[in-house]
């Protein structure tokens, strides 16, 4: 895959994240954090598509959405 085609899976993955996440009522990127374990900034990278995160990664953060990591995608 090119560098641009794996920006845009990264970009879209994380714009899917914060989409799950707004969906949930008063569910922000503070309380997600905390339920990851991760900082606010680590989450806003990942909904950002700055950042590349690892399968445990959205393992985590699909348990604390109660989706299935399949939904990111």
């Amino acid at each position: 895959m090119e560098e641009k085609e794996i920006n845009k899976v990264q970009i879209n993955l994380g714009a899917t994240i914060r989409k799950i996440r707004e969906e949930k009522d008063q569910y922000s990127q503070s309380k997600l954090a905390v339920e990851i374990g991760m900082s606010v900034n680590q989450v806003a990278r990942i909904e950002r598509g700055e950042t590349n995160p690892t399968v445990k990664t959205l393992s985590l953060i699909a348990k604390a959405l109660k989706v299935n990591i399949k939904d990111f995608f």
